[in-house]
């Protein structure tokens, strides 16, 4: 076979492809044990093998399959349904017999590469730290970790099957001669969160090379150097952060917090930014990553994370989102193959902007409003693209993309519930949405208010619909604004919950219910809204 050979030509049972490690700058190789033409898969086994280059076919007699066993993984070889053609990367290099299990329930891509680089990670692991991982898994044994106590004051006496993560605010209490060394007595643990600094963190980690997720907030440092850890989750809060190094094996970067921003060369420089003069400082804190982050996902929360230095990551998250610029996005990260973006519900505004992002393959847009039909790129703006879900979109923008994508070719898409205006009315624009989750106010009064608001709103766009005569209408939507507030009145006798912020928030939702209302009719109630709020 040779390289120029089309990737798109059916394997045949026998066959072996090299394929790339980009990570580890090596080689691994496959063979496709079984193909169902039918179905448009293939069975494909992962030899235990990698190298530096592409092998000859015969190198590869006799080489086993690769068994997957690292962390909790059980031992099984890697054997995979895959779709039929492989990888433009996958490279034929010729046929051997096969040998072993034929038939695989696992359905997954050729992609390979993840599963092969961390078992040889965990490979390259002392033996006697793997080994005691696995001895331990399934154990009842217990033991004392010094510096711990139980909540009696006595001895904590940790389950060792159990003892996978350490918390500064779990069940048991830290003692002032606790040391993050003492954790050593706990084979399994590969979680570790933090909510403020300690100075015998990062040794610990630089010598724990099964720790592999961490959690750090309140740590108040500029700098923090992860590089000679092990870890392949951080989930960190970057509150007055400089400068981050991370580790060559991290995989998910999450980030909290605001960031800091760039100091100004001179005295002119923050004065014009004070002035207006000029944009706010840009993110200050560095990080630095293998390849700016070739092989990372990023997760932030509510917009883009202030960050520089991460231009090639692979995947970005963003969640609760209530306003967000697409430039931001294909500013800070421009090479992402993959966006989930998710709204609190909220807004998105430079939809465009998709276009610049040239790697992407995976977009997931959900509760995000406020932009057009003719917004949405179009098939041929967005080349790479194979999957394209929307779910919680405008009704007028999804029919638009069902049209524009249902016959392109190559992408998978799904569209769920297109959102109507009164939809929005409801959720987006209703002025207690942010009472979700807000500290001080229960689930319980910020379900039961905007439940309120919601059926005040039906009730006076019903009001509308069958306008006849002013007065009528006048008392209709007086009605209905009556009884909202009597539901917040009554909560706040109960809850006390009415502060600055919140009575501002009601006197919107009042003022979004009576928005058809003549001046005089407006201003007869609001005696009515400050008794209600002063109740």
């Amino acid at each position: 076979m040779t390289d120029s050979e089309s990737p798109a030509t059916v394997p045949t049972p026998g066959e072996v492809f090299a394929f790339p490690l980009e990570r580890s700058h090596r080689y691994g190789a496959c063979q496709v044990v079984a193909v169902d033409e039918s179905e448009g898969q293939a069975t494909v086994a992962v030899l235990a093998w990698t190298g530096t280059a592409v092998p000859d076919v015969a190198a590869l007699a006799g080489v086993p399959r690769m068994v997957r066993n690292f962390m909790f993984w059980q031992p099984e070889e890697l054997l995979k349904k895959v779709p039929l053609s492989a990888p433009a990367s996958y490279r034929r290099i010729g046929t051997l017999p096969v040998t072993g299990e034929t038939v695989s329930r696992s359905y997954d891509s050729w992609d390979f590469g993840r599963d092969v680089e961390r078992q040889a990670r965990w490979d390259s692991i002392p033996s006697e730290i793997t080994a005691a991982f696995k001895a331990v898994l399934d154990s009842e044994d217990t033991a004392t970790t010094p510096g711990l106590h139980d909540r009696s004051g006595g001895p904590y006496e940790a389950r060792l099957g159990a003892a996978r993560s350490f918390s500064d605010d779990a069940g048991y209490r830290i003692g002032e001669d606790f040391r993050m060394e003492s954790l050593r007595a706990w084979p399994a643990l590969y979680q570790v969160t933090l909510h403020s600094w300690r100075d015998d963190l990062l040794p610990f980690l630089e010598s724990s090379p099964l720790v592999k997720q961490l959690t750090l907030t309140g740590h108040g440092r500029r700098e923090l150097d992860f590089s000679r850890t092990s870890l392949d989750r951080l989930s960190l809060d970057i509150t007055g952060l400089e400068r981050l190094v991370l580790p060559e094996s991290l995989d998910l970067l999450i980030l909290h917090g605001a960031g800091a921003v760039h100091r100004f060369d001179s005295l002119d420089g923050l004065l014009d930014e004070l002035s207006g003069e000029a944009p706010a400082g840009q993110p200050m804190l560095q990080v630095v990553a293998e390849q700016a982050g070739r092989w990372i996902t990023v997760h932030g929360t509510g917009g883009v994370p202030p960050v520089c230095g991460l231009d090639r990551v692979q995947g970005l998250r963003i969640g609760a989102i209530e306003d967000l610029d697409l430039a931001d996005v294909s500013e800070c990260f421009p090479n992402v193959s993959w966006l989930h973006l998710f709204g609190a519900p909220g807004l998105l505004s430079a939809l465009s902007e998709l276009r610049a992002l040239v790697k992407l393959e995976t977009l997931w847009i959900c509760d995000l409003f406020g932009y057009a039909p003719d917004d949405f790129p179009t098939p041929d703006q967005l080349p790479a693209l194979r999957s394209l879900d929307l779910d919680s979109v405008p009704a007028d923008v999804a029919a638009r993309v069902r049209a524009l994508y249902k016959k392109a070719p190559g992408v998978a898409l799904t569209v769920r519930k297109p959102r109507k205006p009164e939809w929005l009315a409801e959720n987006l624009e209703n002025p207690l949405r942010r009472w979700d989750g807000r500290e001080g106010i229960p689930d319980a009064v910020s379900k039961k208010a905007s439940a309120a608001f919601i059926a005040a709103l039906r009730r006076v766009r019903e009001a509308d619909g069958s306008r006849t005569d002013e007065a009528g209408y006048t008392e209709s939507v007086t009605a209905a604004v009556l009884e909202f507030l009597d539901v917040i009145a009554g909560l706040d006798r109960k809850r006390r919950f009415l502060y600055t912020l919140e009575r501002d928030e009601v006197i919107d939702a009042v003022n979004a219910l009576t928005a058809g209302l003549s001046s005089e009719a407006s201003h007869a109630l609001e005696p009515r809204v400050e008794a209600a709020l002063d109740d």
